[in-house]
């Protein structure tokens, strides 16, 4: 063992092989014998400090880090039940007020917030801290929300009040987010390659779409069991389930260690060469928040209202509960949509499965649209292709996104960079929700379809990363650094640095 950790540390003027230009202003000399490495290829093996582990705890580490996503979708999926619920049992408050729709955008603006703030302080602070914190908020505000409740029992009073719960419910699972995504990343780069990409989609994507589908059918089970008479039990009770989760992440995520690649590499942001890494990771950045925009503009807002959409095709006389089973058939053709996006990630890569998932989205929905008057006469046929639809977007986009924003940029300002494409995809979502808010099925699916063509077409402009593409954007970092005349050394007082 000493042995080993001598030879990690034995020559201390190289650095993952990279040597300093002669004009670079470094405090200490380097092995000039070493070649300057070509950063774009693809290492097949990994640095001495990051070797993969063969336990079953290195998976465990990273499900920790990523799968309390699952209690991120139920949150947003099950809020959409119980607005149809508030909807019924309020119908008048419903139309006077917009509060029911702020219930919505509350969340999501309260995500915005979680997701640019846990982003830096993931970075600066460290991946665990990130994580805990999250999860206390995301505990904290769901009990609230479920125990909502307007002054001297005022039905607009509880609406605002669930407001402002979900505003802080939402900065959780912003804050989770970014927090779990990007430290899954990191711990997936320790496993064996080969299966990297797979490995962090299902803890992240697919835990999510789980979610989603538990939060539909979590109230259905609940208003089979309850009946339309006892409604108010079952959607305070759809809410507070979302507590269990977290609580079960949160012991896990106490006695974890701090993620080791975060220990390795992260560097003060006082000492991050921006103007350089903005000119590197600038436009990447840029082109993946736009896409990520487009797709949550569309996805956000059809899979919110999928129980509202389920309940316009049905006979004004069906029970809620009929509704929301519907709607677990829609929400649950998401999760092999999300295997087959993780398996085919590792296959042909995250880039070329964005883009195929796509094409076959904006197909479908044209199909849909299309042939719209025929498919609401039969609400099987209609729930099947609109699970199909949403199916193709968990394959494509939110499969591949998540994980070209969480590994291609390097690992000291992987969360700033991860929460502004996530921010930029919430915005999608709540510019979705009044787009697409309204009653023209049709012609939603028809400019959804359009947009899924356009941004395949940007998608070719995006990195295909590899399975060493975390070590790859850490050695693209070190060399930016080297040739801005900055040792790498003196970024961080680590002597395995």
């Amino acid at each position: 063992m000493s042995e080993t950790k001598k030879s990690e540390t034995s020559n201390e003027d190289t650095f993952i092989g990279i040597q300093v230009p002669p004009n670079a202003k470094s405090k200490k000399s380097f092995d000039s014998s070493v070649d300057f490495i070509d950063v774009t290829k693809e290492a097949d093996n990994q640095p001495p400090e990051v070797k993969p582990y063969k336990t079953w705890k290195q998976y465990l580490e990273v499900a920790v880090c990523g799968s309390s996503l699952l209690s991120d979708g139920y949150c947003l999926s099950s809020i959409g039940m119980v607005i149809t619920i508030l909807k019924k049992l309020y119908p008048k408050e419903s139309k006077e007020h917009h509060n029911i729709k702020h219930i919505s955008t509350g969340s999501y603006i309260g995500t915005i917030v979680g997701q640019l703030f846990f982003g830096v302080f993931s970075d600066v602070l460290g991946r665990k801290a990130g994580m805990i914190t999250s999860t206390v908020i995301l505990i904290i505000a769901t009990a609230l929300c479920a125990g909502a409740y307007g002054y001297h029992g005022s039905i607009n009073g509880m609406m605002q009040a669930m407001i402002a719960y979900r505003f802080f419910l939402g900065i959780g699972v912003g804050a989770e987010f970014v927090c779990g995504s990007i430290s899954a990343s990191e711990s997936s780069a320790e496993i064996r390659s080969g299966i990297r990409h797979a490995i962090f989609v299902i803890v992240t994507d697919t835990a999510t779409v789980v979610g989603h589908v538990l939060g539909a059918l979590v109230p259905y089970i609940l208003a089979c069991i309850f009946g339309q008479e006892h409604l108010r039990i079952v959607w305070r009770l759809s809410i507070g389930f979302g507590v269990i989760l977290p609580i079960v992440f949160l012991i896990l995520r106490l006695r974890m260690k701090e993620v080791k690649a975060y220990t390795i590499h992260r560097v003060s942001i006082r000492k991050v060469p921006w103007l350089s890494v903005a000119k590197m990771y600038g436009p990447r950045l840029c082109l993946t928040s736009i896409i990520w925009f487009a797709n949550d503009l569309i996805v956000c807002a059809f899979s919110l209202y999928s129980s509202s959409i389920i309940k316009s095709l049905l006979p004004s006389d069906a029970s809620i509960a009929r509704t929301f089973g519907w709607t677990v058939l829609i929400q649950a053709f998401s999760v092999p949509g999300s295997l087959l996006g993780a398996y085919f990630s590792d296959v042909i890569g995250p880039k070329y499965c964005l883009i195929v998932g796509m094409v076959l989205q904006g197909t479908v929905g044209f199909f849909m649209s299309g042939f719209y008057p025929q498919l609401i006469r039969k609400i099987a046929g209609f729930c099947v292709l609109y699970g199909v639809f949403l199916s193709l977007s968990e394959f494509g986009v939110l499969s591949n996104i998540r994980l070209l924003s969480a590994k291609t940029s390097p690992t000291p300002i992987r969360g700033l960079y991860c929460g502004i494409a996530v921010t930029a995809a919430r915005c999608g979502a709540i510019a979705g929700i009044y787009v697409f808010g309204g009653d023209q099925l049709q012609k939603y699916f028809y400019v959804a379809s359009g947009i899924y063509f356009f941004i395949a077409f940007l998608s070719f402009f995006l990195p295909n990363v590899g399975q060493s593409c975390v070590e790859t954007e850490n050695d693209r970092f070190l060399e930016c650094c080297v040739l801005e005349g900055i040792d790498p050394k003196s970024l961080r007082d680590n002597p395995d640095f």
